[in-house]
């Protein structure tokens, strides 16, 4: 195909849309959201699940196909790919072909008459490499109002960056990542973490550690990872070098010798369906800082290494005295509850909580006495 008589380089024109095509690798399809198969049906059913699809269906419906924003397409074999608008050919893919809308999983109940008129061509801008489109592209999902989730914005960073390192090797002048973040609106270094996130799952993938498809929710808790690895505690479990973020992300950033830490910490966060291992992360909050303060002792780091129970190893990480003081303002905190309801005490159905009651006034009396004792004790040593 000779594109070049169809649009130049660098160009903008009018298509026919039987020319476009979805792009594969489009950001969208994380580990989560992956199309079942590589069928435009598919991939258009993975579109409405995860990207909104009727909001636009119906825009275009009723307002027909606005053609002020190009497509942004890159010619592979006889097709151009869509690299930015797969949305966009998605629902207009829907309201051409309503039998096609309704094997994908899509309602179409609109008049579709001025959606076909204002798309038998589709204008679109073209590049020749997805290199050329990354600055629109990037800048748009990452701060956009079509923003990407955070896996999105990592993968889409980190092949920035490894394509900007492949330059470098060659002695061209290469962007940093804070250059390729700026590009993208970023201004908050959360780029900086995200791209240290992938490059540390593409490394367990690599090198056979973990594979993210064998986590055991179909969900994928991207922030788990890259929220964990911005606090010290993670990052010294794991012997990962402290980077500031004007220097690149390492490429492999957990050393070889600590590879067996860099499959607990994956396991604990996502689990593992082949080993029949749940995660211990359930949510980010409060488990992730209850996995921070385990990973502060050597102690409980070795109980939830060897167990795999955060809460049994949050109680060997917690002094004594501490756990001691928690106990007994929970205790206390409890019985204040229960004197506030005593009005819903039945007597006549709830006799049992005489005794209930009776044992828990002489553990009381006992923690009392050894703590009056234990004072008494130390004001007579001083």
């Amino acid at each position: 195909m000779d594109w070049d008589k169809i649009v130049e380089v660098n160009t903008s024109a009018e298509v026919d849309i039987d020319f476009l095509q979805f792009d594969l690798s489009n950001p969208r399809f994380t580990p989560d959201k992956m199309p079942e198969g590589d069928t435009d049906v598919e991939i258009v059913r993975q579109l409405a699940r995860s990207a909104d699809l009727g909001e636009l269906i119906q825009s275009i419906a009723t307002s027909g196909f606005i053609k002020i924003e190009p497509l942004i397409v890159m010619p592979l074999g006889d097709k151009l790919t869509v690299l930015e608008g797969n949305r966009r050919l998605a629902a207009i893919k829907c309201l051409r072909d309503t039998n096609f809308a309704k094997d994908a999983g899509v309602s179409v109940d609109y008049d579709t008459t001025l959606a076909a008129a204002t798309t038998e061509t589709i204008l679109v801008h073209r590049v020749d490499r997805k290199e050329d489109a990354r600055d629109l592209i990037g800048f748009k999902h990452i701060n956009g109002p079509q923003s990407w989730d955070a896996f999105a914005k990592a993968k889409f960073a980190t092949e920035w960056l490894d394509s900007e390192r492949a330059l470098a090797e060659k002695g061209a002048a290469a962007l940093r990542l804070k250059d390729i973040a700026g590009r993208m609106g970023d201004k908050h270094q959360t780029i900086f973490r995200m791209v240290t996130a992938y490059y540390v799952i593409r490394q367990a993938e690599n090198e056979e550690i973990y594979q993210i498809s064998d986590r055991i929710k179909k969900s994928f808790s991207f922030s788990h990872l890259y929220t964990g690895l911005s606090y010290p505690e993670f990052t010294d479990y794991l012997g990962m070098e402290k980077l500031h973020h004007e220097e690149d992300p390492l490429e492999r950033p957990v050393p070889s010798d600590h590879r067996k830490e860099l499959e607990h910490m994956l396991l604990w966060l996502y689990g593992s369906k082949s080993r029949d291992r749940q995660p211990v992360i359930r949510s980010q909050n409060p488990d992730l800082n209850t996995l921070k303060e385990v990973l502060r002792s050597k102690a409980a780091i070795a109980e939830l290494e060897a167990r795999v129970s955060l809460a049994d190893a949050i109680v060997t990480a917690t002094p004594k005295e501490d756990r001691f003081s928690q106990h007994l303002l929970s205790a206390n905190n409890e019985l204040l509850k229960a004197q506030n309801t005593l009005d819903g005490f039945d007597p006549e159905t709830q006799s049992e909580l005489e005794a209930i009651s009776e044992a828990a006034l002489k553990r009381a009396s006992i923690v009392h006495r050894n703590i009056v004792a234990s004072i008494r004790e130390l004001e007579e040593r001083r």
